[in-house]
């Protein structure tokens, strides 16, 4: 019976190590920075976000934000990421650069660090963001501005994410080894 229960305990700290593994590793598949790069259109600063190790797009939820600082002193932002729909590693902001020169720079903090930082001439501001125009059709106009920032900031929720979900299971799995670790110790103090 005491054998038992000691290869049900091991089992279940092997499954627990897995659980904590295994997301791990296969988030780590790509590699563990992002390539940014930063360009402005239609007034709206533009992020290409590649994978680091083997150049694949990063098609996956990214927190990112954008700053963007003028030839005299002015700052804007930080400006939450907006994915591009249908463009695969493409993001943009809800707000639009005034017209003028500026340093854009773009950061990532998940799923993993990115940093870009880049010069552009903005000359005039599109009255709508990139995404919102595609996501509504080609005769959106500036009505569909509005929309784009209600969906930035769902897209960032609270604790819905896959980070959300891989903390979750990691907690979970190493809650049950610590129960299996301190069942096994205290039997084995039994024993002794």
């Amino acid at each position: 019976m005491s054998h038992r229960r000691t290869t049900t305990v091991t089992a279940a700290a092997v499954l627990a190590g897995l659980l904590v593994l295994g997301p791990a590793t296969t988030a780590r598949a790509h590699g563990d920075s992002i390539r940014l790069t930063v360009g402005v259109s239609a007034g709206h600063p533009v992020t290409s976000a590649t994978w680091e190790n083997d150049g694949d797009p990063v098609d996956e939820d990214v927190a990112g934000t954008v700053t963007a600082t003028a030839t005299d002193g002015t700052t804007l932002g930080p400006w939450r990421f907006v994915k591009v729909p249908g463009k695969p590693g493409t993001f943009t902001t809800a707000e639009a650069l005034p017209a003028g020169s500026w340093t854009i720079t773009a950061q990532t903090a998940f799923p993993a660090l990115g940093r870009a930082e880049s010069r552009a001439e903005v000359t005039a501001a599109s009255p709508a963001a990139p995404a919102a125009r595609d996501a509504a059709g080609p005769a959106a106009g500036p009505a569909a501005a509005p929309s784009a920032a209600p969906r930035a900031a769902a897209s960032s929720g609270g604790g819905t994410g896959p980070g959300a979900v891989t903390l979750g299971v990691t907690a979970a799995a190493l809650a049950l080894a610590g129960g299996c670790a301190a069942l096994w110790l205290r039997r084995r103090a039994r024993r002794s």
